[in-house]
């Protein structure tokens, strides 16, 4: 239980980040919506701690959350990279 509860915490602050980060990186900026997308963080983090113990392996949440804040992080350099991104 101890895994499972550091997985579920630890692992998805940088998941939720990369979610919520890659949700402001394709919003224009003239739509005012960085604010409350910014404060929708915490929501977010609290949602996907808490489905991350709706799986039945602690590796298997471990995994889906890396892949998922490895693939955000990544889909915003990529947007950065092609100049598509508003941050």
């Amino acid at each position: 239980m101890l895994a499972r509860s550091l997985v579920a915490v630890l692992l998805s602050i940088p998941a939720t980040i990369a979610m919520i980060g890659l949700l402001l990186a394709l919003l224009p900026r003239e739509t005012g919506l960085a604010l409350p997308m910014l404060l929708l963080v915490f929501p977010a983090w609290v949602g996907v701690a808490c489905g991350s113990y709706l799986l039945s392996r602690t590796w298997l949440a471990a995994l889906i959350l890396v892949a998922a804040s490895c693939g955000g992080f990544g889909m915003i350099q990529l947007l950065k990279l092609a100049g598509m991104s508003a941050v």
